[in-house]
């Protein structure tokens, strides 16, 4: 007898034929899943490629930033470097205008002691 019981079987040739089938079938299926998920891998890529896109936009951005606060951390300096330049040239004047003062200061008082001096002469 063969693998199968049954009169339509003879020697189990069904069973190769039923294989067949289902093998068949499978693929089928197999073909199918594939094709929906084609759709459903392309979106995927399309959504991983304008993630990737939004990615570098934004390291474009944060890069960018970068610059100009560097650049204006550059320009804050310069101009601290020049306020001091300033600042020293003022205290330098004020001190020469100080002393020109107290010069003055002394020339105005002594001239009239002069002048009385001269006067009793």
């Amino acid at each position: 007898m063969g693998l199968c019981d049954r009169s339509c079987c003879p020697g189990g040739a069904g069973y190769l034929s039923l294989d067949r089938k289902i093998n068949a079938l499978q693929a089928t299926s197999a073909a199918k899943n594939t094709s929906q998920s084609i759709p459903e891998l392309d979106h995927s890529r399309q959504t991983l490629g304008r993630l990737e896109g939004a990615v570098q936009d934004s390291q474009a951005s944060r890069q960018k930033l970068a610059d100009q606060v560097a650049n204006l951390q550059r320009r804050i300096a310069e101009q601290d470097s020049e306020r001091k330049l300033l600042s020293d040239q003022l205290g330098s004047l004020s001190a020469r205008v100080d002393s020109l003062a107290s010069v003055h200061a002394t020339v105005n008082n002594q001239a009239p002691a002069q002048n009385v001096r001269r006067g009793r002469r």
